[in-house]
């Protein structure tokens, strides 16, 4: 299991799961979102941004417009 630390001033990290290729990004006010079927390579594409930030944005923002809603 991989976690980026402080991705942001809203998100607190960003956790990756290789055994089920899950991640869980856990926000600042407690809030968790968890995404299922990410490619590990999609996760290191953050893990290596200058911009975690936003590459994390793109990342959810594809997998909410492909139907996948993250789970609370």
């Amino acid at each position: 299991m991989n976690m980026i630390p402080s991705v942001s001033r809203q998100i607190a990290f960003v956790q990756y799961d290789d055994q089920s290729s899950s991640m869980t990004v856990q926000y600042h006010t407690g809030f968790k979102a968890s995404y299922t079927n990410v490619k590990q390579d999609e996760y290191q594409l953050i893990f290596t941004s200058a911009n975690r930030y936003d590459s994390l944005m793109r990342l959810t923002e594809t997998r909410y417009m492909e139907g996948q809603s993250p789970t609370k």
